[in-house]
């Protein structure tokens, strides 16, 4: 019997997809390069190495609509670039936060269970206008298989809005052609069904969280 994923439950914030690279590459070192610190556990297991499938559900309130969301990645792995895959959906949070001029705590991740979770609180300058609570939490069904769940609460504004993201993971098998460890495909990002994807997107998740760092750290004046 497949153990379920906890519910992720409270407060929780989310993360389409590729961030745009328009940012001036300096901006990742330096200041933001110490601007977080936070570790994952060290027994945090590595996915196996190979080409695996990210599958990514998010339902999003957009003003009085109820949109979902769907993006497919594929990604080669080893056990560096499992690690740092976590990261990036960490990185992607804050970034999204920033946008609204909210630092976010860093989180502190543990591993029990064969599930990996986290959470972050996040406000803004003023503690009383702006208040978003992420939770997170990854598990591992096997070694070439995972699904997450991220729960994102926004009391900013006069209304309460929490968005869903859910997450499914699966080994392919041996990595492309000319790929190495770390890069990424999007392959499809469908709203409400329509794909909305005009051609496949090539990317790489160490620059991508170096991008989202650069950004978080540009908004937030660090």
């Amino acid at each position: 019997m497949v153990k379920q994923l906890p519910q992720v439950r409270g407060d929780v914030h989310r993360r389409p997809g590729f961030f745009p690279r328009a940012l001036v590459s300096a901006l990742a070192a330096g200041s933001c390069a110490t601007a977080f610190a936070f570790e994952f556990p060290p027994n945090l297991p590595a996915r196996n190495e190979g080409l695996w499938q990210m599958s990514q559900t998010a339902t999003v309130r957009d003003g009085g609509r109820t949109l979902e969301v769907r993006k497919v990645w594929n990604v080669c792995l080893d056990a560096r670039a499992s690690r740092a895959l976590h990261e990036l959906e960490v990185r992607e949070r804050q970034a999204s936060a920033a946008r609204r001029q909210e630092s976010c705590e860093d989180p502190r991740p543990e591993f029990s269970g064969n599930t990996l979770s986290w959470a972050m609180h996040c406000t803004g300058r003023s503690p009383t206008a702006h208040n978003i609570d992420i939770r997170h939490a990854t598990l591992f069904l096997s070694r070439d298989e995972t699904r997450a769940e991220s729960a994102v609460t926004d009391r900013s504004g006069s209304a309460q809005r929490r968005d869903l993201v859910f997450t499914h993971m699966k080994r392919l098998g041996a990595c492309e052609k000319g790929w190495k460890p770390g890069d990424m495909r999007l392959m499809h990002w469908r709203v409400d069904g329509d794909e909305t994807l005009k051609g496949r997107q090539d990317g790489d998740v160490y620059r991508e969280i170096e991008n989202h760092k650069a950004f978080t750290a540009s908004r937030l004046g660090r």
